[in-house]
């Protein structure tokens, strides 16, 4: 039988059936995939259970009944021992009652005293009761809100891990490679195996489960050990979010989905209380606000990446620091050259550049106008005339001297917006004289020639034309 077959034929609910089954007196089968199966043995179990718990038998008893350190006829003493003492103690509470309706006093007037010490003088056992411990473990069936406060956990696990990448090296979070952003995944969760059990053993929630009212306990006020926590996050991994495996993590999320509309216990919350403190509609709105937080958070350390190192009075060092920052950001790879910290060229040696003209083998030199040792002006000239070779566009070059200079908005998206637009106008109008005034940067680009033809990544010389020349100066300035 399936556990909704024997909660209708017992009249148990499921909660409570999970409970007995904590406490050890329900061992139900498991199918392969998790689920309980019950047999006639566990119904006759649950009805046993169900007729001793309304004599007010407690757990510990039933628990000692079923492993034999207790009979049958012993608990029944005891039983009827305490069944007499509460008959006593509601005969007295009947005098009680009755004397105070002949006093008819007021609630002013009403002294608790003598009626306890006229009714009472043989009952002083009056704080002993039979167990009111609950027969149920209480879980929270909900999917949506299970998720999003998973979601959420997961999300500030990420920030925090792409904070550590920003403030410590610096990354481009933008431009992370697939491979990159798998391992970032798998540091994520390794993350959130050590740390959510540290949230659940000290605090009883998670950040997630907090804004959305839930806890988690071993038992009432006794929050979970870490190594119980731990073992819970694990499965939370792995049967939960199939470690975020696509396909994987589709079905698990849709097997966990379907646990929950069924009411089935999740593998990694049995054994543990569940609870909902309350679903008032505040908690939906610090929810909303504290997730659209976290994600700005992100926003902006990608944004934040892409200014340069180095603002303001420029030193050539600092010029290159920049200009090697975003030659990484936009991925120019300038044919395999990088400026030194002198700002000139690095001179590798290749026995292919004794074969070719200098103007394929060699960008052109910058040229550094300076006042008070700060950088004013970056400036290049091209000067190739009768040549069989093409010519390289300088698109690549002429942004990165332009970006290297920038003076970035307040308005962090505007300002990427605006270095985008400077690239793209450069690299498909490198061969055209424009001035351009950009991110607090003058350039002017003047381009003149003859027998070339313009490509989307080459000048080419047409042969039929001689003799050809291709002439270019180009100027980036502060704005003073």
């Amino acid at each position: 039988m399936k556990i909704k077959d024997v909660e209708k034929r017992t009249q148990t609910d499921r909660a409570t059936l999970y409970y007995y089954e904590k406490e050890g007196l329900l061992v139900p089968q498991r199918t392969d995939n998790g689920y309980r199966i019950y047999d006639e043995t566990d119904v006759e179990m649950i009805e046993k259970i169900k007729l001793l718990r309304h004599l007010q038998v407690s757990i510990e008893d039933l628990k000692k009944l079923k492993s034999g350190s207790l009979t049958l006829p012993e608990v029944m003493e005891k039983q009827q021992a305490l069944l007499q003492w509460n008959q006593e103690k509601n005969l007295a509470s009947s005098r009680i009652v009755s004397r105070i309706l002949e006093d008819q006093g007021t609630f002013d007037d009403f002294h608790p005293e003598a009626y306890l010490k006229d009714n009472l003088s043989n009952h002083g056992a009056m704080a002993f009761y039979a167990s009111t411990e609950e027969d149920e473990l209480p879980k929270v069936y909900e999917p949506l809100r299970r998720f999003f406060a998973r979601a959420f956990d997961y999300l500030l696990y990420s920030v925090f891990w792409y904070l550590l990448l920003y403030l410590l090296f610096r990354i481009d979070l933008l431009s992370r490679t697939t491979p990159m952003r798998i391992l970032d995944q798998g540091a994520v969760m390794l993350l959130m195996l050590f740390v959510e059990p540290l949230f659940l053993s000290v605090y009883r929630t998670t950040p997630g489960k907090k804004l959305l009212g839930m806890t988690l306990e071993k038992s009432r006020d006794v929050p979970l050990k870490y190594h119980e926590a731990f073992h819970r996050t694990y499965l939370v991994l792995l049967e939960g979010m199939g470690f975020l495996i696509p396909v994987v993590t589709l079905f698990t999320h849709i097997i966990s989905y379907n646990r929950c509309v069924q009411g089935e216990e999740e593998p990694w919350d049995e054994g543990i209380s569940y609870r909902v403190r309350d679903r008032k509609g505040l908690r939906y709105v610090l929810y909303s606000a504290s997730s659209l937080i976290l994600v700005g958070i992100l926003i902006l350390l990608q944004y934040l990446y892409f200014m340069p190192p180095n603002r303001g009075n420029l030193t050539v060092e600092e010029f290159t620091e920049n200009f090697a920052h975003y030659k990484k950001i936009y991925q120019m790879d300038l044919h395999g050259e990088s400026l030194k910290r002198s700002g000139a060229w690095e001179d590798p040696y290749n026995f292919i550049d004794y074969y070719l003209p200098n103007h394929v083998t060699q960008p052109p030199a910058l040229g550094f106008t300076m006042n008070g040792g700060f950088v004013t002006e970056v400036s290049f000239d091209v000067d190739v005339r009768d040549t069989d070779f093409f010519v390289y566009p300088y698109g690549d070059l002429m942004s990165l001297i332009s970006l290297s200079l920038m003076e970035p908005d307040w308005n962090l998206l505007d300002t990427r917006r605006k270095a985008d637009e400077l690239v793209n106008r450069m690299d498909f109008d490198y061969y055209n004289s424009f001035t351009l005034n950009s991110l607090g940067v003058l350039t002017e680009n003047k381009v003149t020639f003859e027998g070339f033809e313009p490509t989307h990544n080459h000048m080419k010389p047409l042969h039929e034309t001689e003799p050809n020349f291709y002439r270019q100066r180009f100027h980036a300035a502060k704005e003073k």
